[in-house]
């Protein structure tokens, strides 16, 4: 992206901040009104994600074992951990779960559409169970 093309995307498409969460740890929040039916309020990453056993994060130390099981996604056996690790986070893993979302995935997570309008300060919610079943199903 070259400068004019990053301040055009600055000045037209930069929707949210992280802070902390009343709900839990961090969380995504409006720093303007959205309207509903928008999308691109992410970049997303396009790694891959690897399929990784309970039993080998266990294996990890404390605080690689704390990013996975508070920042990945998972099943009844493994984790889904982005293929650079922690080095760099997407924005996606802030958002929080509501059973009444305003935000939803699409395509299995590659993008997020708000449900309604959201005010500047709320936060961003999404259904954790529209998304886990969805997670590629990566190497083992």
């Amino acid at each position: 992206m070259n400068k004019s093309a990053l301040l055009k995307e600055l000045s037209e498409n930069t929707y949210v901040t992280l802070r902390p969460s009343s709900i839990a740890g961090i969380g995504v929040f409006a720093l303007i009104d959205i309207p509903k039916g928008r999308r691109g309020l992410f970049s997303r990453d396009t790694s891959e994600w690897i399929k990784i056993t309970k039993e080998e994060i266990a294996a990890l130390p404390e605080h690689s074992r704390y990013l996975v099981e508070n920042f990945c996604l998972f099943d009844e056996g493994h984790y889904f951990v982005p293929e650079y690790g922690f080095k760099m986070m997407d924005l996606v893993v802030y958002l929080n779960h509501a059973d009444e979302p305003n935000v939803m995935s699409i395509n299995e997570g590659e993008d997020f559409e708000t449900l309604r309008d959201i005010k500047a300060g709320e936060e961003l919610f999404v259904d954790y169970g529209e998304i886990a079943p969805s997670v590629p199903q990566g190497g083992s």
